[in-house]
């Protein structure tokens, strides 16, 4: 049986890392930018985009475009961290010199270790603005101007749009 056990952990492992077994993100550290900027060095001296739990919530949500976007595009203007006070957070960030048409939302909910993210696209080269919701690796398209940041009520697009990733 012990043999068994051995020889079996190895498999399990692979199958968690190759085939997108959702794992929780430690997101612990997001609260501390709540009515900071995402990019304010705080926890370790990183801003809230380097915290390696924020990028595996943010990479689990979404999926291949995960580098693409918010790595690359969406380094410009952006808000505050707002918190509704239970362990949701929205982080809004935009692309520099285009923000009205490549923007970002995400939200994370720090219990669940997981991340939903609102993005808004001019989609390169086409010019086509798309609003997306991205969560578990998987894009669902949305109403034209569904991604606008909300400061009334940041959460808006989530409640409307979120749901189990």
């Amino acid at each position: 049986m012990k043999e068994f056990a051995r020889n079996l952990l190895p498999a399990a492992i692979f199958a968690g890392l190759c085939c997108g077994a959702a794992m929780a993100a430690d997101l612990s550290t997001v609260g501390q930018w709540t009515n900071k900027y995402p990019f304010d060095k705080i926890a370790g001296g990183k801003s809230l985009w380097d915290q390696p739990g924020v990028q595996a919530a943010m990479r689990a949500a979404m999926g291949k475009r995960f580098f693409a976007i918010s790595l690359k595009e969406m380094h410009g203007p952006e808000g505050p961290v707002a918190s509704d006070g239970k362990g949701l957070f929205a982080a809004w960030s935009c692309k520099a010199h285009d923000c009205g048409d490549n923007q970002m939302t995400v939200f994370f909910d720090s219990a669940s270790g997981s991340a939903q993210v609102c993005w808004r696209s001019s989609g390169g080269n086409s010019g086509k603005v798309q609003d997306l919701w991205l969560a578990g690796g998987n894009a669902r398209p949305l109403p034209a101007n569904a991604c606008g940041y909300g400061e009334n009520d940041p959460f808006a697009a989530l409640k409307k749009f979120g749901g189990a990733g």
